[in-house]
């Protein structure tokens, strides 16, 4: 008897169903509905001559058709084709990218690469901070970024706390003007260019501070953590950007010294005759001891003694410390 084979109709029936939904559902892309809609950036022109000569100077006025073949360049690479904004002459009629519309949408279709590869994991991206927040599109008022006004007075508008302690005695030389907020942070990566947490932020801070790189032999625990256990980064009172004076920052992780707590001699001093004899330079050697001379030497600046707070190979002169005590 033969037998009749039957084929699987009902999955090709349902792929030919969801196939017409997609096309009926979905629009056309923009390359295909709206070709015939451009007209070109002279068209633009004809009304709008103030931004040409301006931006005839940066990138996005030099882009030519053959290094994007088949996508529109010149205006409406970011507003989109201007044929109906041509014949109304109404700004309705026309994209205009803003912070607030989607405008770094638009950006991002040409900058998907380099530092603003990771721009949606990125701090200002959480923050709802856009593209031309910071940048314009037309004119390169401050540089080949197309920055709105110097870099400083950008961050500095958000970043109030950071500027009020760029005030302060002890600070990078930003101010200065020998660098800037981006040789330390990248505004378009998450990561902060290393400014996030842990070895990222050593390895930001080593950039330019290699003498501190290492390995040493003898190691100071927080400096091959974070650099910001001791310094503030971006300003102090105290000097070289601690976040506070000696011993204060010291004593916040070991105790003070055993000699502390003795009282000191009082009265006047002078060199004993034998030591002037052998060496005449301790001749003047004179002064006036204190019961809380003993606190006052010990309980000044560490560094006075443990000069190498950063590390060292070379052991300390001390028994108790082992050749960690980071005197030399």
């Amino acid at each position: 008897m033969d037998r009749k084979i039957t084929r699987p109709v009902a999955p090709l029936l349902w792929l030919l169903a969801v196939s017409c939904v997609v096309l009926l559902v979905l629009p056309p892309s923009s390359s295909m509905a709206d070709t015939g809609n451009y007209v070109g950036s002279e068209t633009c022109l004809e009304c709008h001559d103030d931004i040409g000569p301006a931006m005839s100077r940066t990138v996005h006025g030099n882009l030519q058709a053959y290094q994007y073949p088949g996508e529109a360049t010149g205006c409406e690479s970011c507003h989109g084709p201007g044929g109906a904004h041509a014949e109304s002459e109404d700004p309705a009629d026309i994209f205009k990218p803003t912070a607030d519309n989607g405008g770094a949408e638009k950006c991002l279709a040409c900058h998907k690469t380099g530092t603003t590869m990771n721009w949606g994991t990125s701090t200002h991206a959480e923050n709802d901070v856009a593209c031309l927040s910071c940048h314009q599109i037309h004119i390169g008022t401050y540089g080949k970024a197309l920055l709105k006004a110097p870099q400083e007075q950008l961050c500095e508008s958000c970043h109030q706390d950071v500027k009020g302690k760029f005030q302060l005695p002890s600070h990078h030389p930003l101010k200065e003007g020998f660098m800037t907020c981006t040789s330390c942070h990248d505004v378009h990566s998450g990561n902060m260019q290393g400014i996030a947490e842990g070895e990222m932020v050593r390895d930001a801070c080593l950039n330019c501070h290699t003498q501190y790189a290492g390995p040493f032999i003898f190691e100071h625990s927080p400096v091959e953590e974070d650099c910001r256990i001791c310094h503030d980064p971006h300003g102090a009172v105290a000097n070289n950007l601690l976040k506070q004076n000696e011993p204060f920052i010291c004593l916040q992780c070991h105790q003070p010294h055993f000699h502390t707590i003795l009282a000191g001699w009082e009265g006047d001093y002078s060199a004993p005759p034998g030591v002037v004899d052998a060496d005449p330079g301790y001749e003047g050697l004179s002064g006036t001891s204190h019961y809380d001379s003993m606190k006052r030497s010990m309980l000044t600046k560490c560094t006075q003694c443990h000069a190498s707070v950063h590390g060292t190979d070379l052991p300390s002169q001390t028994i108790t410390g082992q050749g960690r005590a980071l005197n030399r």
